[in-house]
């Protein structure tokens, strides 16, 4: 059978994408092929689905905690630089006891230098390392000023480690199986409306659905470009946190 309608691989999308991408789908199938009489069964059963795409993704949303998580990585990782600023000033100060104290810190903070810009999960491990070992220094901490510096950053980490762990908590963990299963029964759905609609097309001449096709067709471009950026994005993020050889 003649394909009609571009390929898009729904998998790679995000959640809220791919909400996104159904719901797009579903209006314009609502707007330009309700009467087709073809899919009338499946369109009705593919709006129930995108409805309830759309109640799992809420609850998902509650349990990614995305946004705090990234205001407190951000706030460790300032911690982080701010105190290596210090230390490194401090290598040249005229009180020597400062100096070598400055020095002894450095030594420490250079073995996790790439730390900030590890994923999530490595940069928690390191930093609470990094915690612990700066802590054992507790004298050069005092004599330097960082007190204040080193419970900002230990704070910032452990708030990192604790809304992570309730995002992938147990209740998290039933959201998104819930929303990967209702996802797959979309995509079924979806299949099948397309290939329903191609069959038609292919019996009854494609001149009928140009317009539906080209609409759909317009929808998966768009969609694909993203998959492809956020592909791109991945890929140099994993770039920048390979340690070099």
């Amino acid at each position: 059978m003649k394909k009609f309608i571009s390929s898009i691989t729904l998998k790679n999308l995000r959640n809220n994408m791919h909400f996104a991408f159904m719901r797009s789908i579903l209006e314009l199938l609502q707007t330009q092929a309700a009467n087709i009489t073809h899919i009338t069964e499946q369109m009705s059963a593919f709006a129930a689905l995108v409805a309830d795409e759309d109640a799992a993704l809420d609850i998902v949303k509650r349990y990614e905690l995305t946004e705090q998580i990234h205001d407190e990585d951000h706030r460790r990782d300032t911690a982080f630089y701010g105190m290596r600023e210090i230390i490194r000033s401090c290598i040249r100060h005229f009180d020597p006891d400062k100096r070598d104290a400055a020095i002894r810190l450095d030594a420490v903070f250079e073995d996790y230098k790439k730390t900030p810009k590890k994923p999530l999960p490595e940069e928690s491990a390191d930093l609470h390392n990094l915690v612990q070992r700066i802590e054992a220094l507790n004298a050069d901490i005092a004599l330097l000023g960082l007190g204040d510096w080193l419970n900002e950053m230990k704070q910032a980490n452990n708030n990192v480690v604790a809304f992570t762990a309730s995002r992938e908590s147990e209740a998290a963990a039933r959201a998104q199986f819930k929303m990967t299963n209702i996802r797959a029964e979309a995509d079924a759905a979806y299949a099948e409306i397309t290939a329903r609609l191609e069959a038609a097309a292919t019996l009854e001449g494609a001149d009928t659905y140009k317009n539906l096709f080209g609409e759909i067709n317009a929808r998966i471009a768009e969609y694909n470009t993203i998959i492809v950026r956020e592909k791109a994005l991945r890929s140099a993020k994993t770039s920048n946190t390979t340690p070099n050889n």
